[in-house]
């Protein structure tokens, strides 16, 4: 993984508005951009692909889904979704974005347009037109997705009141575009819980009849068998009130209520430990989201959204990151970034907060993206690039962060108002 060298300093940032905007919008998909080398009559662009990838973004009020292409920063085409979409995700293969419309109990996916296929020694570059794919997932509750190298844990939350179980889904591009799931498994009850995949085992969360509300207090193994699961063992402690989860290498980590229980692997066995709160964290915090990358012992956590901490799977200590030296500075949006291994936080000042895997999840960067934060925020970083980008709802706009730069422009002003935005396209080599 390669090591950014950001420097800790404020860079003059310049907010250019885009030229193109609403009364143009018809024109930018007439004017669809022309593929780049010779068409065979599949669809499919052969030759090499030059591309910073496409922008999925979501209208906050109206059911429907624009796709943006960021080389021209140009609209290629906008779909009607069946709900107004309430979750976004971008797929294993970064093809295709995933939309969640929970209170619907539905899942649809749209599709990006470029994407990469294994040829064996190579990995094969292909752009097609994006398209709403015709695949659905009818379920109670869909809410988390956990992305694992190739394949994701969607994990259905169930209905308590209609005594519809919790279930997940295991899916990957292939799948999705071939409208199939590779497996599934249902739980004895619902629960808003969350499932990490680990070859041809998962871990996914349990909800006993003595926890007090719809979060689990357990976490599960389950071998898969062809299309689905067998459990196999109950993780030893448990983990009340548990939400968040990650993993990487040897370990997985589950927040809950008095701490992260973390569990460690050796062959196909696992045991659990607890990592306990510590006593400096504000009365009522935990931790409740957990982020990692693969070859690091060390997970970012996050507890009341204003708070950092570090969980140091071999030491089995917990840590907090003093990200800011004001306490009236807060948290207003986050993207997580596996590929680059950073997690770039936008603040109530308009700065945005770099912290690295390679400095032990430490702010390597700070500056200026904005000179005024006003309403809702989205936040998604690029996989082909050093940029992050944000959605604004209050001004329509999207602004491209360069993190090596450490400048930020304007390059979208939309016609709606922005609800979730994710990055998909053909990710930059990094190496492991």
């Amino acid at each position: 993984m390669r090591s950014h060298r950001f420097k800790l300093a404020a860079v003059f940032c310049a907010l250019v508005s885009l030229t193109a905007c609403n009364s143009e919008i018809d024109k930018m998909v007439a004017e669809q951009n022309q593929q780049k080398s010779t068409d065979k009559g599949d669809g499919h662009d052969h030759g090499a692909i030059e591309s910073n990838g496409r922008l999925v973004i979501t209208d906050k009020d109206n059911a429907t889904v624009s796709v943006f292409e960021l080389d021209e920063n140009q609209l290629l085409n906008t779909f009607n979704t069946t709900h107004v979409v309430s979750g976004l995700y971008a797929s294993p293969g970064l093809r295709y974005g995933v939309l969640v419309q929970r209170n619907h109990d539905l899942v649809e996916f749209v599709d990006g347009g470029l994407y990469q296929e294994n040829h064996g020694d190579h990995l094969h570059p292909y752009q097609v037109e994006p398209n709403l794919s015709s695949f659905q997932i009818s379920a109670a509750k869909p809410t988390h997705f956990d992305v694992t190298e190739e394949r994701a844990a969607l994990f259905l939350d169930g209905n308590d009141e209609l005594n519809i179980p919790a279930g997940f889904i295991v899916l990957d591009d292939e799948g999705i575009e071939q409208g199939s799931q590779l497996a599934s498994h249902t739980l004895e009850r619902a629960m808003h819980g969350t499932a990490q995949l680990r070859d041809d085992i998962v871990l996914a969360t349990y909800r006993s009849e003595a926890a007090t509300n719809v979060l689990p207090d357990f976490v599960d193994v389950f071998h898969q068998h062809d299309d689905h699961f067998h459990q196999e063992q109950r993780i030893d402690p448990n983990c009340p009130g548990l939400h968040g989860s990650a993993q990487n290498h040897d370990s997985i980590a589950f927040g809950c209520s008095d701490g992260v229980l973390l569990v460690s692997q050796t062959g196909e066995t696992f045991s659990g430990n607890k990592i306990s709160n510590l006593e400096s964290m504000p009365e009522g915090a935990r931790i409740g989201s957990l982020k990692a990358t693969h070859d690091s012992h060390l997970y970012i956590a996050n507890a009341q959204r204003n708070y950092f901490y570090v969980i140091d799977s071999e030491t089995q200590i917990m840590s907090e990151i003093n990200w800011r030296n004001d306490e009236s500075i807060t948290a207003i949006a986050t993207s997580f970034s596996a590929a680059h291994g950073l997690l770039a936080v936008l603040d109530s000042q308009g700065f945005i907060n770099i912290f690295e895997e390679s400095s032990q999840w430490q702010v390597s960067a700070r500056f200026k993206v904005t000179d005024e934060i006003n309403g809702t925020y989205t936040l998604t970083t690029s996989s082909a690039s050093d940029t992050v980008y944000i959605a604004a709802q209050e001004t329509k706009q999207v602004i491209a962060v360069d993190l090596e730069q450490q400048s930020a422009q304007t390059i979208l002003t939309l016609d709606f108002v922005p609800n979730k935005l994710i990055w998909l396209g053909i990710p930059e080599e990094h190496d492991h």
